[in-house]
C-alpha cells in the first residue's frame, strides 16, 4: 500500500481544527486491517475536508439536563482511573461510556519506574538513563517536560494502585524485560492478578472493573453506560462547561461539569480517515489486535472541533509482530520474496517496522531447528524481552522461559499449522510456507556461513545471536505485524488541558489515555515496559486529584 504525502498542514498543531460540535459516533482479539469510516467521515471526504475540521451544527433538543463537577467520557484504564481519583478526594463525578461494558486492553500489566513491589525485589533503575532513552525513541520530538512528570509521578501512583490491588484480594507479579545493549527493556511491568472482581473479569478489563468498583464506594461517582457523548458545551468565550450524551432511548441528556469535561476516548485504530492522514504505516499491518472497535477517534473530533490542535505528525503506533504465531526470538527472517531483511534480534516495535518497511510485507517467517530450546536459552543472557522472554516472571530462569516457548511452538504445529510449521528438511519446510522456496533456500544457506565464521556481514547481527539451521526437525513460526493502538493524538500541556495551535488551553477541557499526543512521537518506547497503561494511570490519577483541588498537595 502506498503511503500517503503529508501536507503541511496535516503535520501542524492545530492542522484545520475549528470550533466546538458534535462527534461522529462510531489483551487481544481480532479485526479486519480495514476499518469502515463513519457516514460523516464519507461525507467530510466527499467535501475534500476532513471529519475533524466540519462544524456540525448545535444540538438544541435536550431532554434533560445533569449536574456535576466532573464529566469523564470513556471508560477505559484512564478514564475510570481519573474518575475514581477525582471522587476519592472529594469530587462529584460522572462517567460516561459509549458501550455497555468499560474496556481494557492488553494482558493487564502497567509498567512503573519506581514501586513497593521493586523495592522489595531490591530492583531500581537509572531514571536519567532509561528517560534518555524513551526520548531517543521517540526522535527527541515528544515533550520531555510531559515525559518528566510521568517519571516523577510513576512510584507514587503505582504503589497507590498496588494498595488498590491488595484491598481486593489481587497480587502482583513483576516480570523480566531484556538484557539487551542496544534494546534493554527494564524489569518494571506489573501484572496484577487475583481477587472477587478479577475472577469475574478478563486479564484486560480487570483494572477498569476494579476502579469503577472503587470509585462507587465512595458514594461521589456514577458510571452511565450506553450513552457515548456526542457533542462538547462552550460557553460563549469558549470554555467547555459539558458535554451532550446520546442516552439508550435515542434522547440527548446534557451533562454541566463545572470542574472539568475529561476526553479519554481512546485511539483512532478504528477510522482510516485518521490513519490515512496521521499514521498511514497502521494501514500496512496484518490485523488490527485490539478487540475495541469502538476507538474511532469521538474525541479526537470532539477536541477539535471545540478549537484543539493535534499533536504533528505522523502519530507514533504500538505494535507487536503476535499477529500470526507468538512466539518471536533472535532467529532468521525471511519474507515472502525468500530474502533475509534485517537484523532479526531487536525489539518488538522494531521487528515490526522491519517486517513491513525491509520486509515489504505485513509478515514474514522465522526459520531455526531442532536446536532452538537451547539456542534460545543461550540468547536470553544477551537479550530477550515481550515475546521473545515472553513475560516471564522476575526470579524465574532463561530455561523456565524457554521451555515455555518449545511447548508453545510444538502445540502450534499441532493447533495451529497456518502459524506454526515443521518438517525434517529444510526443504520440506520451505515448500509448505508462502516464500520463494529457491531463494529461501539460498538465504538459509548464506545465513549458515555467516553463523559458521562468526560475524553477520549482512546486517552485523551481534555474533552471540548467530544460531545455525542444520539439525532437523526444522521449524517456522508466522511473524505477523498486529497494531494495538495508535498513541499520538491531541495536542495537551503537561496538566493535560486541551491546547489550541498557539498553545492556550482550551479552558474546561482535558485530554488522557491514548486519544493525548505529546508523551510519545515517532515511535513507541519499550525500554519502559507497560508504559502506556503507566501512562493511563499516572495521567488518571494525576488529573483526577487536580480537578479535585488536591493535586499540589499530594503531587512528588
Amino acid at each position: 500500500m502506498t503511503e500517503k504525502n503529508f501536507s503541511r498542514r496535516s503535520l501542524l498543531k492545530g492542522a484545520g481544527v475549528s470550533a466546538a460540535g458534535v462527534a461522529a459516533l462510531g489483551m487481544f482479539g481480532c479485526g479486519s486491517p480495514k476499518a469502515a469510516t463513519s457516514s460523516a467521515s464519507a461525507a467530510a471526504g466527499a467535501k475534500g475536508t476532513h471529519t475533524w475540521e466540519v462544524k456540525p451544527d448545535p444540538i438544541k433538543d435536550v431532554a434533560k439536563t445533569v449536574d456535576t463537577e466532573v464529566l469523564v467520557i470513556g471508560g477505559g484504564y484512564s478514564g475510570t482511573c481519573c474518575a475514581l481519583s477525582a471522587a476519592e478526594n472529594g469530587a462529584k463525578v460522572i462517567l460516561v461510556e459509549k458501550d455497555a461494558m468499560l474496556n481494557g486492553h492488553g494482558v493487564g500489566g502497567t509498567g512503573a519506574v519506581g514501586s513497593k513491589v521493586l523495592d522489595q525485589m531490591g530492583i531500581s533503575f537509572d531514571k536519567p538513563i532509561e528517560m534518555e532513552r524513551w526520548v531517543a525513541t521517540c526522535g527527541n520530538r515528544c515533550r520531555e517536560s510531559l515525559v518528566g512528570k510521568w517519571f516523577r509521578e510513576s512510584e507514587r501512583c503505582m504503589n497507590w494502585f498496588l494498595d488498590l490491588a491488595e484491598k481486593n484480594g489481587a497480587k502482583c507479579m513483576v516480570t523480566v524485560g531484556s538484557r539487551s545493549v542496544v534494546h534493554p527493556e527494564i524489569d518494571c511491568y506489573h501484572m496484577i492478578m487475583g481477587g472477587p472482581i478479577f475472577e469475574k473479569h478478563t486479564m484486560a478489563d480487570f483494572v477498569e472493573y476494579m476502579f469503577e468498583s472503587e470509585a462507587l464506594a465512595t458514594g461521589n461517582c456514577e458510571f452511565v453506560y450506553e450513552s457515548p457523548a456526542v457533542q462538547l458545551v462552550q460557553d460563549g468565550n469558549g470554555k467547555v462547561t459539558g458535554a451532550i450524551c446520546k442516552a439508550k432511548d435515542g434522547s440527548y441528556v446534557q451533562y454541566n461539569a463545572s470542574k472539568g469535561v475529561v476526553l479519554a476516548t481512546g485511539d483512532v485504530s478504528y477510522n482510516d480517515e485518521y490513519l490515512d492522514e496521521f499514521a498511514p504505516i497502521a494501514k500496512k499491518v496484518m490485523t488490527r489486535l485490539c478487540s475495541d472497535k469502538g476507538n474511532v477517534g469521538d474525541g479526537h473530533n470532539m477536541a477539535a472541533w471545540a478549537g484543539g490542535a493535534f499533536q504533528a505528525g505522523p502519530w507514533p503506533l504500538m505494535m507487536h509482530p503476535q499477529a500470526a504465531a507468538m512466539y518471536s526470538g533472535p532467529f532468521l527472517f525471511v519474507n515472502p520474496k525468500g530474502k533475509r531483511f534485517m537484523n532479526e534480534a531487536t525489539w518488538v516495535q522494531g521487528k515490526c517496522v522491519g517486517t513491513m518497511v525491509n520486509g515489504g510485507d505485513d509478515h514474514c517467517w522465522s526459520i531455526f531447528d531442532s536446536n532452538f530450546e537451547a539456542d534460545n536459552t543461550d540468547s536470553l543472557q544477551y537479550g530477550g524481552g515481550m515475546f521473545w522472554d515472553s513475560f516471564r516472571a522476575v526470579g524465574s530462569t532463561y530455561a523456565d522461559a524457554s521451555a515455555s516457548h518449545k511447548k508453545e511452538v510444538l502445540e502450534g504445529v499441532e493447533k495451529t499449522p497456518d502459524n506454526y510449521k515443521v518438517s525434517d528438511t529444510i526443504e520440506g519446510l520451505l515448500a509448505q510456507l508462502d516464500v520463494d522456496a529457491d531463494e529461501a533456500k539460498k538465504t538459509v544457506e548464506r545465513y549458515n556461513e555467516l553463523c559458521a565464521k562468526g560475524e553477520d556481514v549482512d546486517f552485523y547481527k551481534e555474533s552471540h545471536f548467530l544460531y545455525p539451521i542444520k539439525q532437523g526437525p526444522f521449524y517456522a513460526t508466522k511473524l505477523g505485524v498486529g497494531l494495538l493502538a495508535v498513541v499520538g493524538g491531541i495536542h495537551i500541556s503537561d496538566d493535560f488541558e486541551v491546547l489550541n495551535s498557539e498553545d492556550k488551553p482550551i479552558e474546561g477541557l482535558y485530554a488522557i489515555g491514548n486519544c493525548a499526543g505529546d508523551i510519545y512521537a515517532y515511535d513507541y518506547p519499550i525500554n519502559v515496559q507497560g508504559n502506556s497503561h503507566g501512562r493511563c494511570l499516572v495521567e488518571g490519577k494525576c488529573l483526577g486529584e487536580q480537578l479535585a483541588g488536591v493535586y499540589d498537595k499530594v503531587k512528588a
